[in-house]
């Protein structure tokens, strides 16, 4: 019982520890200059506000996610379903969109760690399985001593990349963790079960089908996992093949999800989102991984390694998990619907931190070691400085997320875009909280990227573009570009709203910029203003006021 208090409590520090540069960014909010709005944007603004879109939605009442992000009448789909119903349960108890995301990073990052230390318990016992889960917790990128300030701080291998950061990837994206936690359990579970009882691996696998919902590349990644634990097995001498009947249960009942997923990808506006992935590949730099992944990859594959000649069968699911992963990044990068950085998600630091723990504790072990006290000693010192060398890095990511804290706070760019980061104008969020109050939740809103990026998440308003997963995004823009920069006629450009079912055209900084005019009204007399203020004019093709 002390064991999990123990375990407990770390959990809740490392998660604390994580998201402690959003408690700064919350509490500082004050700091902000008069003009600006406070929202807590998370990793990335485009697919932040994507998520929150999805959110709202839930607390709308749809049971299915619409694509907001684009003005073509479509059907509902199960993509990011997992959004929409967290904004269901977090809308009953008045949570707003924002706070249901970040309090789902919270509880999910809790529940991983706590999943992860009730695993190495099963693996470990004592201090052991404190030091195990210690080198899981703490892997990450050998440093890169640098100087701010005159203080030492510690850069990154592959710091542009955020979910390997071993900090950050502690309280990431909600549906990554979830997927996460899936992965462990479903090692953890199905990775040794040799029995075959059809209540329990039915439920296993409907718990796939969900998972493999909400982030299809776990369900591919498991996949392989139990086809490589499977084959380590036979290779072992294991002629029984107990084993494969309960992956290959879990297998049946979990595909469904893969194919529902390569059927919707194929129907507009879903198709969007592979082919984006198509055009817009990553191919992983392996030496900068490997360093990203500091000397717990090392050790965990000397750990590896050893598990395989002791033939120690408890291993087995690990070894597998880190070989599926390399396995995965050779396979996908001859695939073109999926980037193999998408693997990179696989939290690869779980079975690499536990197999370094295991090649410690086989050291440890060793007869001359454990009755020579220097050997002991050695160990120790090892063991320490790479848990130590861990927490610094993971320290200095806090020092580097709130220095960017800092950077957005003072930066003056009018409106935020790709990676300049920047609170929104206040006049720039009250168009949007306008659009929330007074216009129909189905009615498309026409602007440039920023407005048509914040307005399905702030307003819950359907956009001509916002995002990459907007259909057709190169060419929506050039098509946005000349209609602001009133290039089109006034039939052409009443056409295009009337094909486009946009009844409300949003005209902030973003668009004023781009065509360099202050009165969009004076070159398209169809349209009328019904609201503005010193930075945005909202026009109406056929309304009126609405008080």
């Amino acid at each position: 019982m002390k064991m999990k208090i123990v375990f407990i409590l770390l959990s809740f520090f490392f998660v604390l520890l994580s998201f402690s540069p959003t408690i700064y960014e919350v509490f500082s909010q004050s700091q902000l200059s008069s003009d600006r709005e406070f929202v807590p944007e998370h990793n990335y603004m485009f697919d932040y506000n994507f998520y929150l879109s999805r959110i709202r939605q839930g607390q709308e009442g749809r049971w299915l996610v619409s694509e907001k992000y684009t003005s073509e009448p479509h059907q509902g789909s199960l993509l990011q379903i997992f959004y929409l119903y967290i904004g269901k349960i977090g809308g009953v108890i008045g949570l707003s969109p924002p706070v249901i995301y970040h309090l789902s990073r919270v509880l999910l990052g809790i529940i991983l760690l706590i999943i992860v230390a009730y695993y190495v318990q099963k693996l470990f016992k004592g201090i052991w399985a404190i030091i195990a889960y210690f080198l899981v917790v703490t892997a990450g990128s050998f440093p890169i001593l640098l100087w701010i300030n005159g203080l030492p701080r510690f850069g990154t291998y592959m710091g542009w990349w955020s979910v390997i950061d071993s900090l950050q990837r502690i309280t990431f994206i909600p549906h990554i963790l979830l997927g996460q936690i899936g992965l462990v359990l479903f090692v953890w579970g199905l990775g040794n079960n040799k029995s075959f009882k059809s209540l329990k691996l039915f439920i296993w696998g409907l718990v796939g089908f969900v998972v493999g919902i909400v982030f299809p590349p776990v369900l591919i990644t498991i996949y392989m996992i139990f086809v490589v634990l499977s084959v380590i097995e036979i290779l072992g001498g294991n002629k029984s093949f107990q084993g494969l009947v309960p992956r290959l249960v879990f297998f049946l009942f979990s595909l469904p999800a893969l194919i529902y997923m390569q059927l919707i990808f194929k129907i507009p506006p879903w198709s969007a989102l592979p082919l984006f992935d198509i055009n817009h590949r990553s191919i992983l730099p392996y030496k900068d991984y490997i360093l990203a992944l500091g000397p717990v990859f090392w050790i965990g594959i000397l750990g590896l390694f050893l598990a395989i000649k002791n033939r120690e069968s408890k291993m087995y699911p690990l070894v597998s998990w880190v070989v599926s992963i390399f396995v995965l990044f050779f396979v996908f990068e001859r695939v073109p619907e999926q980037s193999p950085t998408r693997f990179t998600e696989m939290a690869i630091n779980i079975p690499l931190g536990i197999l370094a723990g295991y090649f410690f504790w086989v050291l440890w072990r060793v007869r001359q070691m454990a009755e020579g006290r220097w050997g002991k000693r050695g160990l120790v010192a090892v063991i320490s400085g790479v848990i130590l060398m861990g927490l610094l890095v993971m320290i200095s990511m806090v020092g580097w997320l709130t220095d960017g804290v800092k950077g957005k706070r003072n930066s003056t760019w009018l409106v935020p875009t790709g990676v300049q980061l920047v609170y929104p104008l206040k006049n720039f969020m009250r168009g949007i909280y306008f659009l929330r109050d007074k216009t129909q939740r189905g009615s498309v809103v026409f602007s440039y990227e920023t407005a048509g990026n914040y307005i399905p998440a702030y307003a819950g308003n359907f956009v001509y573009l916002g995002h990459a997963n907007t259909p057709q995004e190169d060419l929506k823009k050039s098509t946005a570009m000349r209609f602001f920069r009133a290039e089109m006629g006034i039939d052409e450009a009443r056409s295009f709203m009337i094909n486009n079912h946009i009844s409300y055209i949003y005209f902030g900084p973003q668009e004023r910029e781009i065509g360099g005019i202050n009165d969009l009204a004076s070159r398209y007399t169809f349209l009328h203003a019904i609201y503005s203020n010193s930075k945005v004019v909202i026009y109406g093709a056929t309304l009126k006021y609405i008080k």
